[in-house]
């Protein structure tokens, strides 16, 4: 029994040995000293009116679209767009044979002579009945049979007008034309077919200007009003942004989806934007006070921004969210405070925890 502790006493004394030699190697081995002070360039963060946006997402659509009617019967003799083609506000899109409508304007304008011709002979006789009348050579019955065939000529010489304006009309609907200026998105006959006056012609869309149809949700429909300006962007040009103006706010909030329509126009004057297109939007609300520092004195890596504070004479390194942008500052919507000093030059000796002088 008195055994065991006599054999466990050198494995002691052997771990007392390691442990002071281990105490004595760390009281050699000096602290690494701490980093040298440097000279930095900083300013307080100041609150500036920044602008504000309200995120959202939307989609193009045409300000115009049509599908143009033939508007007339006949047999399609010419083409004159293909799909892609730009147009002009009455530029023909198809020619419909137009030798009957002829025909029947010719005849038409024959008849309108025919009656101008009868109209002035009635007139004529009409002012002698009347000289007669006064001076008592007919009788009241005379001459009521002579001026209802005057208001007789002169009604077939108004239905004979019309006629001709018809004729005119029917001859004129022949050329198919685009209803204002645009983009051919479609042809749909050929020479040869014959057509109906329902029958669709082309579709023209009208791409300048261009309409962005924007869903606001119900809680934040008080933010949007006539005039408010909009900036998007599209996936087919990436990091190039757009500008429009809010035209028209939907009258109620959509029963289903418990959203807002608003459309806002675009002038798309390059015809770069086409209908169709997925929109990341920022609708611009009311310039807001925030905290603003210069662009130099942001570091991005991706999408994550960091700055540097001067906090009791050492470099606070902080992640901050980052707002647009106004004459060269930046708003900073957190992680950083109005009036705190911030590096605003940024070298590769600004570090976290650097002391400065």
């Amino acid at each position: 029994m008195t055994s065991r502790p006599m054999r466990r006493a050198p494995s002691l004394a052997l771990a007392a040995l390691v442990a002071l030699a281990g105490c004595r190697k760390a009281k050699e081995e000096p602290l690494a000293p701490p980093p040298p002070a440097i000279q930095v360039t900083a300013a307080p963060a100041q609150a500036r009116p920044m602008p504000r946006s309200l995120p959202l997402t939307g989609a193009l659509i045409a300000n115009q679209q049509a599908d143009v009617a033939a508007n007339a019967s006949g047999r399609v003799t010419k083409t004159f767009v293909e799909r892609g083609a730009l147009v002009r506000a009455g530029a023909p899109l198809a020619q419909l044979d137009v030798r009957g409508v002829s025909l029947s304007e010719e005849e038409a304008n024959a008849n309108l002579e025919t009656a101008r011709a009868q109209q002035g002979l009635a007139d004529a006789q009409c002012k002698r009945y009347q000289s007669l009348y006064d001076k008592g050579a007919i009788s009241r019955d005379e001459w009521d049979r002579f001026t209802a065939g005057c208001r007789t000529s002169s009604s077939a010489a108004r239905a004979a007008r019309a006629r001709v304006g018809l004729a005119r009309k029917n001859l004129s609907d022949a050329t198919v034309r685009a209803p204002f200026a645009g983009m051919i998105a479609e042809r749909y006959v050929s020479a040869g077919e014959y057509v109906q006056p329902q029958s669709k012609v082309a579709t023209v869309v009208e791409l300048t200007p261009i309409r962005l149809q924007i869903t606001v949700s119900e809680a934040d429909v008080s933010q949007v009003k006539e005039g408010q300006a909009v900036a998007f962007e599209v996936e087919a040009f990436p990091g190039e942004t757009f500008t429009a103006k809010v035209a028209f706010v939907g009258p109620s909030v959509r029963t289903a989806t418990r959203d807002l329509v608003v459309e806002a126009i675009a002038p798309n004057v390059d015809r770069k934007l086409r209908p169709g297109m997925f929109a990341s939007v920022k609708l611009q609300l009311a310039d807001e006070l925030r905290p603003a520092v210069p662009r130099s004195a942001l570091r991005t890596d991706g999408s994550t921004s960091r700055l540097f504070a001067v906090v009791n004479g050492h470099l606070e390194e902080r992640v901050v969210q980052v707002g647009p942008e106004r004459d060269g500052l930046v708003a900073v919507l957190e992680g950083l405070k109005p009036g705190e000093q911030v590096v605003t030059q940024l070298t590769d000796a600004v570090r976290d925890g650097v002391p400065v002088r």
